[in-house]
């Protein structure tokens, strides 16, 4: 009979001559089309830390909040300790030294990434952040386009195997790498997901994926990262930035899952401008001394995610995710706001409130919207 594997699952098998080598990682199909392994078979080993009892080595970690709270920043403080071997916050553990790769659709490397690392006292050589990919288009023309999670895996893999101690990916945000994929489909971030996890199985790295938090809506903390459920559902752990509901200066980090660790406890921490040499001004994360007897629902709980413009907020999360994947016409826009449900006018108030840049399309063209900071299409041509 014949057995179809999973793409993914072939993929990683195939040895260098094109020939099927599912066999050679001992998954030899039976004649009835399944991969059964005795239990007693399987030697049993411990989880992989990262960092102790929060983000296992090999596995997919969520962490999603408003903006401005800091949870790229967060991001960027866990690399300067993997790259340091620096200690964690509170109890003080030792980290193990490793490399780090970053994708960051938001953040400038220059004037926000690197800053905000040196700021956090990283080992800059061991940080690595990857821009855009060279490839070709339908014309066969050299072209420049954004890291797609459903196209370059293939890429970040051959990274992987490349630099060898790559602790941790940082994917920041996981939804302006999803390609073509609808992040409200299930389905879909699964399969996206899926491969994603294989590979950090694979070369026994982190990945932690950034996302936002929805402005409106109710229920557990897990139900309020944006997107599909399965962003959740894939990971292993889910923090959530928040900020803190006695202390407007203070912010806390905060489990929302973790199915490998504790899940009671989590962090304060604050975030502090500073100055680097060369008139350079940025900002790090400076944590309190004391762990957090607090959960994300607690907190959310106590209205810290208070909704006072439930329909101006659905609507900036909205559009937000769309011109996450790239700039869209005018029309485009109207048309996909119309199928969601969102007025014009509050949609146009929402461009506002997110930073949308609006440009002229040529002389004749219409006009195009496009997230702050992102490539329009024209430059992306010329590149």
């Amino acid at each position: 009979m014949t057995v179809c594997w999973p793409r993914w699952l072939r993929r990683r098998a195939m040895r260098p001559d094109g020939t099927d080598g599912l066999r050679r990682i001992g998954m030899a199909p039976l004649d009835h089309g399944l991969e059964i392994r005795r239990v007693s078979e399987i030697v049993a080993r411990p989880v992989n830390w990262l960092w102790p009892g929060r983000i296992a080595r090999g596995k997919v970690t969520m962490l999603a909040g408003h903006p401005g709270l800091g949870k790229s920043q967060i991001a960027l403080a866990i690399a300067a300790i993997v790259t340091t071997g620096g200690r964690w916050p509170v109890d003080g553990a030792r980290a193990e030294r490793g490399s780090v790769i970053i994708m960051s659709a938001e953040d400038d490397p220059e004037d926000t990434i690197r800053p905000r690392l040196e700021a956090a006292g990283a080992d800059l050589s061991r940080c690595h952040v990857i821009g855009a990919v060279r490839d070709q288009d339908k014309n066969g023309r050299d072209r420049m386009r954004g890291f797609s999670l459903v196209d370059d895996l293939p890429r970040l893999e051959a990274a992987l195997g490349k630099i060898e101690d790559v602790a941790l990916v940082i994917i920041d945000p996981i939804t302006a790498y999803l390609g073509d994929t609808d992040s409200h489909h299930n389905a879909e971030v699964r399969a996206v997901l899926a491969p994603l996890a294989e590979l950090a199985a694979q070369h026994m790295a982190a990945i932690l994926a950034i996302s936002h938090l929805r402005k409106s809506g109710d229920g557990d903390a897990i139900l309020r990262v944006s997107g599909s459920l399965a962003f959740v559902a894939a990971a292993r752990a889910a923090y959530l930035t928040i900020r803190d509901p006695g202390d407007d200066t203070r912010r806390l980090l905060l489990s929302a899952k973790n199915n490998l660790g504790d899940d009671r406890t989590g962090y304060a921490f604050y975030v502090e401008g500073t100055s680097l040499p060369g008139g350079i001004e940025t900002s790090r994360i400076i944590w309190a001394p004391e762990a957090v007897t607090m959960t994300a629902d607690e907190a959310l709980s106590q209205g810290t995610a208070a909704r006072p413009r439930p329909k101006l907020d659905a609507a900036m999360d909205w559009l937000g995710e769309l011109l996450a994947r790239g700039p869209l016409a005018h029309a485009e826009i109207q048309a996909a706001a119309q199928t969601a449900g969102h007025a014009w006018a509050t949609v146009r108030r929402a461009a506002k409130e997110i930073g949308v840049d609006t440009t002229k399309d040529g002389y004749a063209g219409g006009w195009v919207w496009s997230l702050a900071g992102m490539v329009p299409p024209e430059a992306e041509e010329e590149l």
